[in-house]
């Protein structure tokens, strides 16, 4: 595992600081105190109400119970929601780590020992872990790569399981992780079973592992699942489509656009985008640098929402933006802005942050109420004022969904925003987002004052 010391040892959810490829260096989580202003605002309402809440919600739509069936303590019940539903755990699980250094109360880290504890009990002899493909089709494991979504889990518990370990200081989900993964490269690799997930998330979730621990086969790996895409594996989608849907259309070094799913094509981009940090293959980097201006260009909204079509939850043909039929989906969005912010590492160039600003404030944050206790699926830009009975989730917020990928993929975005504030190089530091902190570089303590976006003004104090 990487040893550090000083400012480099503190951690950060995306760590790039040893990527060969990176132009600048993130500043970790806890260099960066928001301790005022609008996004502070935002980030106590999750810390004190969402986070409680989401997991209430979790125990009220059976993700939890999911889990304990899985692990043989619950016999009365049967597995409830869609095949993805442990995402929704790992995802929350990660959002709480980023406020642990922080402090949180003693309830709510009761809330995350139990379900983690529920992790622990639920993996499989070996090593394999998936609620629904446990319980409900235990004989079919990989058996639908293109929509069963046992990768897409399994990043999403990578993520978290990074996260415990590097905000904690607490392994049991690494361990949980390390044999779930030896058991993934068991059965796929060269020269065993080829393919590319279906829904695309567990390329950056293996990049950051290897970030971590430093073990080369992480990071093969997700090469591996890049390399495999766009040779018609995953075959078109019987509801959607070709494959284009999948991102299966063409090699990814072949890419000129965004297309098909939105948050799976997003996703996608910023799985490789962390790929080229690690390995600096140029030709990854043209790829995403077309594609980013294929969607900034012709496919995004004014206000950073990506993805016009409900069916699909997709992206259109170029310029195909309707206001009322608008899906611009909350996790779309912020899938673009984990992507850009990739982007501006890789090459310091301020457009990237740009686009971060105007998607945080436009196309995200609409995304979840004041109160912290309701949410949007989709973000449509006009509103007829009826109850919309079509699509997902209409023009009203939601306490949650029966797929509630979206409420803690907020919850996680939010607690990790500090590391989209500043970044530093061998000459100095550069301020990308503005809003009230203390920045502390190897450089320098800056002390930024504003009430930004209701006003202009900005203040930046050099201690």
């Amino acid at each position: 595992m990487r040893q550090a010391t000083g400012l480099r040892s503190a951690p950060l959810a995306t760590d790039t600081r040893s990527s060969p490829a990176a132009r600048l260096r993130p500043l970790p989580l806890a260099n960066v105190r928001v301790d005022s202003g609008f996004w502070a605002d935002r980030r106590a309402v999750i810390r004190d109400a969402s986070l409680e809440h989401g997991f209430r919600m979790l125990g009220e739509w059976g993700n939890l119970d999911n889990l304990r069936i899985a692990s043989g303590s619950e016999t009365t019940k049967r597995y409830r929601g869609p095949v993805f539903q442990d995402s929704d755990v790992y995802k929350w699980l990660e959002a709480v780590a980023y406020h642990i250094p922080g402090g949180i109360d003693a309830e709510l880290q009761r809330m995350a020992d139990d379900a983690i504890s529920l992790i622990e009990r639920a993996q499989a002899s070996d090593g394999y872990l998936n609620s629904y493909w446990q319980v409900v089709e235990p004989t079919r494991r990989w058996a639908d790569i293109q929509m069963g979504h046992e990768l897409y889990c399994a990043g999403h518990l990578i993520q978290a399981a990074v996260a415990w370990q590097r905000f904690a200081g607490d392994d049991r989900l690494l361990r949980v992780v390390e044999r779930f993964v030896d058991y993934i490269l068991s059965v796929f690799g060269p020269g065993k079973r080829a393919v590319t997930p279906g829904h695309p998330e567990i390329e950056m979730a293996l990049v950051e592992l290897y970030r971590l621990t430093e073990d080369r086969r992480y990071l093969d790996l997700a090469q591996f699942f890049v390399d495999q895409r766009g040779h018609g594996i995953l075959g078109p989608n019987p509801r959607f489509g070709g494959s284009a849907y999948y991102q299966d259309r063409v090699p990814v070094r072949d890419a000129e656009e965004v297309e098909g799913h939105a948050v799976r094509q997003l996703y996608l981009t910023t799985g490789v985008a962390d790929l080229y940090l690690e390995t600096g293959e140029a030709e990854l980097f043209e790829a995403l640098r077309r594609q980013w201006h294929d969607m900034v260009d012709r496919k995004l909204y004014l206000t950073g929402g990506a993805g016009a079509r409900h069916q699909g939850e997709a992206f259109g043909q170029p310029y195909e933006l309707p206001n009322d039929r608008a899906y611009c989906e909350t996790c779309a969005a912020i899938a673009s802005v984990m992507w850009s912010w990739r982007m501006l590492l890789a090459t310091g160039e301020a457009k990237y942050a740009d686009l971060i600003e105007r998607t945080l404030f436009n196309g995200f944050l609409s995304g979840a109420s004041l109160d912290g206790l309701r949410f949007f699926y989709v973000n449509p830009l006009l509103s007829p004022g009826r109850p919309e009975v079509l699509g997902r989730g209409g023009h009203e917020r939601r306490e949650w969904y029966h797929v509630a990928c979206c409420p803690p993929n907020v919850m996680r975005l939010l607690g990790s925003l500090q590391q989209y504030v500043a970044t530093e190089d061998d000459s100095g530091m550069q301020i990308h987002q503005l809003m009230s902190c203390t920045v502390e570089a190897s450089h320098a303590t800056l002390a930024v004052k504003t009430e930004y976006p209701w006003h202009g003004k900005v203040e930046l104090t050099v201690a």
